[in-house]
């Protein structure tokens, strides 16, 4: 494949995935969201392993504890 038919199908699947965004619903939100997430994941995946660890801890106690000692080794 040279240059120009590879430039010709990326500005194609370019065309295709703005198509599909612009038949979303909310399309300005799911692109502006989108891009914060994938610029900064952190952001919610931090929060969320924290939440759910606490939720897992309340909820199953000192098994939880001893689950995750044995998941990475110390027991």
């Amino acid at each position: 494949m040279n240059e120009q038919q590879f430039l010709n199908k990326l500005q194609e699947r370019a065309r295709e995935q703005e198509k599909i965004i612009k038949g979303m619903f909310l399309p300005k939100l799911f692109t502006s969201v989108s891009f914060w997430f994938g610029n900064h994941p952190w952001r919610i995946l931090i929060p969320l392993a924290f939440i759910l660890t606490l939720i897992l801890h309340y909820s199953i106690g000192k098994r939880y504890d001893e689950l995750i000692l044995k998941i990475f080794g110390k027991i």
